[in-house]
C-alpha cells in the first residue's frame, strides 16, 4: 500500500468519499460539522430529539465534537437541551465539560443548561470539570453561579475530589481561591478534604489546606484525625507536615491568649484568674462588689498607663498609690464580754 503523504495531490482516491456529504447520515454530518448536511436532513423531517439506538441525542454528539454552529442549530430546532443519553446518563453539558470544550459550554449555558443536573455516577458539572482538570471551566462554571461546594452523590465536594483523586496542587488550589469550604465532610466517611488529601498521598493539595486553615484536629467517623491517616498510611511527608503544622498553631494559640490576658489586665486591672476568683467571693460576700471599680482597676485609660509604664513625653507618669492611704480600713473594738461568760 502506498504510504500517505502530506500533499493533497498524492491522496489516494479511495480516500474521496470523505469529501461527498451526501451519502453521510445525520450522526455522522454532525460528528464531522457537516452544517449544511445537517439543515438538510433537518428540513427532509429528522426529529432532532430522536435519540439513536445508543440512546444518544444529535446535540450530544453536536457538544461532544465541539460542534457550536450545530448546538444553536439543533436547540433553534427543539432539541431538549438537558436530555440525558449514553451509557453515564449525562446531559449533552456533561459531556462538553469531560472534552474540555469551553466553547460549547458557554453556548450551552447561554441557553440556560442546568448545572444542577447530576450524571450517572453522581457527578454535577463541575465535579466533571475537577476531575478532568478543566481549570477554564472551572472558573466559567463558578462565574456562572455553579456552587463551589456542590456536594455528589455521596456527599464530596469538588474540592475533596480534587484532594483524592488528582496528584498536584491543582485544581485544589484554584478552588481555594474561590473560598472552597476546608472544614465541608462528606455523607459516607465524614472526612475532610485534608482527610482525604492524606489517605491518597496528596501532599500538595494537602500543604495547601494547611495554608487555608484546615483543622489538623478534625476527626472523621471513625474518630481518625489526618494525622492519624497519614500514620497509617506511613507517609512521612506528610506525617511531618501535620506535625509541624500543630505545633505551630498551638504555638500561635498560645501567643494570642497572652495577648488577651494583657488586655483584659489593663482594662480590668485583673488576671482571668484574679477575676474568678473575685467572682466566687463576691458570691460568699453579702456585700457589692464591683469587678470593674476595684482596687486594682483604675479604669482602662489609666491601667494601661500604669501597665506600660507610659511617661506620654514627659507631660506625666503613673502615681505609685499606697493603697492602705486610699482606702480606710476600719477595726472593729473589741467588745466588753459580759461578767457571767468571763473564764473563772
Amino acid at each position: 500500500m502506498d504510504q500517505l503523504t502530506n500533499d493533497p495531490t498524492q491522496q489516494p482516491k479511495s480516500l474521496s468519499f470523505i469529501d461527498d456529504q451526501s451519502n453521510w447520515d445525520i450522526i455522522k454530518a454532525t460528528q464531522y460539522g457537516a452544517l449544511e448536511r445537517c439543515k438538510e436532513l433537518v428540513e427532509a423531517g429528522y426529529d432532532v430529539r430522536h435519540p439513536d439506538k445508543e440512546n444518544v441525542s444529535l446535540l450530544h454528539w453536536a457538544a461532544i465534537n465541539n460542534r457550536v454552529d450545530l448546538v444553536k442549530y439543533y436547540i433553534s430546532k427543539g432539541a431538549i437541551i438537558d436530555q440525558l443519553g449514553g451509557d453515564l446518563n449525562s446531559t449533552p453539558l456533561h459531556w462538553a465539560v469531560r472534552q474540555g470544550h469551553l466553547s460549547t459550554v458557554v453556548v450551552l449555558l447561554k441557553y440556560r443548561a442546568d448545572l444542577a443536573l447530576v450524571d450517572g455516577e453522581g457527578f454535577s458539572s463541575i465535579h466533571l470539570a475537577v476531575l478532568f482538570q478543566h481549570m477554564p471551566i472551572i472558573a466559567y462554571l463558578l462565574a456562572k453561579g455553579q456552587d463551589v461546594d456542590m456536594p455528589d452523590i455521596n456527599g464530596q465536594t469538588p474540592l475533596m475530589l480534587a484532594a483524592q483523586k488528582i496528584v498536584g496542587p491543582e485544581p485544589a488550589h484554584f478552588l481555594l481561591k474561590f473560598n472552597a469550604s476546608v472544614s465541608a465532610v462528606d455523607k459516607v466517611h465524614k472526612n475532610t478534604p485534608l482527610h482525604w488529601a492524606v489517605m491518597s498521598g496528596n501532599g500538595n493539595a494537602a500543604h495547601f489546606l494547611l495554608e487555608a486553615g484546615a483543622d489538623v484536629d478534625a476527626q472523621n467517623a471513625k474518630g481518625e484525625t489526618p494525622l492519624d491517616l497519614a500514620h497509617q498510611v506511613r507517609n512521612p511527608a506528610l506525617i511531618h507536615m501535620l506535625t509541624q503544622a500543630k505545633h505551630e498553631r498551638s504555638n500561635a494559640n498560645m501567643m494570642f491568649f497572652r495577648r488577651l490576658q494583657r488586655y483584659k489586665i489593663a482594662f480590668l486591672g485583673l488576671t482571668v484568674t484574679e477575676r474568678l476568683n473575685l467572682l466566687k467571693r463576691l458570691k460568699r460576700s453579702r456585700h457589692a462588689i464591683s469587678i470593674r471599680q476595684n482596687p486594682y482597676n483604675l479604669g482602662c485609660f489609666k491601667n494601661i498607663v500604669n501597665f506600660f509604664q507610659l511617661r506620654c513625653f514627659g507631660l506625666f507618669k503613673p502615681n505609685i498609690v499606697d493603697w492602705t492611704q486610699q482606702y480606710s480600713v476600719s477595726v472593729h473594738s473589741q467588745q466588753s464580754v459580759p461578767g457571767d461568760l468571763q473564764a473563772v
